[in-house]
């Protein structure tokens, strides 16, 4: 980081820890808007369920987006102040150029992440690949999965054959039979399971599958104390909702209200998913490097050092209200 630019972000620190420590924001910073980007309704319906909204002193203003790519393309153009996105995104536009900075990750259990055969199929490992008809999202978390799996099976990539389709749309390509396997993530992967469908092998041990915090680096100069605040409370939802089934349940009816889908998926979902928000540490700027390595290897981006793009002046507002979830942890150890 610039060293004018790391002098400025020590002094907003400075100011924030003192808000921090008082427990409120200021009187100034209470009439400050906050434009949030969330990605159907996810974030706004667990902060909502929870209650962590309820007492908010300033404004926040939520944008939807149906992907992770407009929500950073919104961050970086200056159309909202923080958003929740996944890996690929920001780092993508990280190798771009881009005045933004990831600030939190956020992490689930990796079984929601996995390649996936029909019930009736041929394929029993990852051996069995080969020759197969594949599909998989180009630049996501199934492309960087499928690829590493080959790998681990000794499987050159040429030897199967690409389908690049969306998640949904191999959905039913899988149904449908048009191919024999899918790289996906929840909630298609659980949808899938109830119609029949087997899991092959999932993320654990094979990709950090970590999602981010953004925020513009207007933002982070202007209204740092509302993000501490923010954040805290979106770590809170999190932990709530991971305290008690019944507010999984809350949290998953009340998003399927939002979005129309079926709660009980919702609910399956949410629960094997186990999300919570945590700081940035040396292990999340590692594996955003080897994602970064991955699809610089694959010719995506180039390969930069993925460490400017982080800036954990703000794990204080985390550390402080950190959820320990020894289950969901012990999942995502690689």
């Amino acid at each position: 980081m610039p060293r004018l630019k790391r002098f400025t972000r020590l002094l907003s620190s400075l100011v924030v820890i003192s808000a921090l420590t008082d427990g409120m924001v200021t009187v100034a910073q209470a009439s400050e808007t906050l434009v949030v980007g969330d990605q159907a309704y996810n974030n706004l319906s667990i902060m909502e369920a929870s209650g962590v909204l309820d007492d908010l002193p300033y404004e926040v203003q939520w944008k939807q987006f149906s992907s992770g790519s407009p929500v950073a393309e919104a961050l970086n153009t200056g159309n909202i102040d923080i958003g929740f996105v996944g890996d690929a995104p920001p780092l993508f536009l990280g190798a771009l150029g881009g005045d933004f900075d990831i600030i939190g990750v956020s992490r689930q259990n990796l079984d929601g992440v996995a390649i996936v055969v029909r019930g009736d199929s041929d394929i029993h490992s990852l051996a069995d690949l080969r020759g197969k008809r594949i599909a998989i999202w180009r630049g996501s978390w199934s492309q960087q999965l499928l690829f590493n799996a080959l790998a681990k099976a000794g499987i050159p990539r040429d030897a199967v054959e690409l389908r690049y389709l969306d998640a949904l749309d191999a959905s039913h390509a899988l149904d449908s039979g048009a191919v024999d396997a899918i790289g996906t993530w929840d909630p298609y992967v659980i949808q899938l399971e109830r119609r029949g469908a087997c899991v092959l092998a999932t993320a654990k041990g094979l990709i950090p599958a970590q999602s981010f915090i953004i925020v513009s680096d207007s933002a982070i100069g202007d209204k740092r104390a509302v993000i501490s605040d923010f954040l805290q409370r979106v770590q809170q939802a999190r932990a709530w909702s991971l305290n008690d089934p019944g507010h999984n349940d809350a949290y998953a009816e009340a998003w399927a209200g939002k979005t129309h889908a079926d709660p009980d998926i919702a609910k399956a979902w949410f629960a094997r998913s186990r999300t919570r928000v945590e700081p940035i540490t040396p292990a999340v700027i590692d594996g955003s490097q080897q994602t970064v390595d991955f699809f610089a290897g694959i010719g995506l981006i180039d390969t930069y050092d993925i460490s400017r793009l982080f800036d954990d002046s703000f794990a204080r507002a985390l550390r402080d209200n950190t959820h320990t979830d020894t289950a969901s942890t012990a999942d995502t150890t690689r």
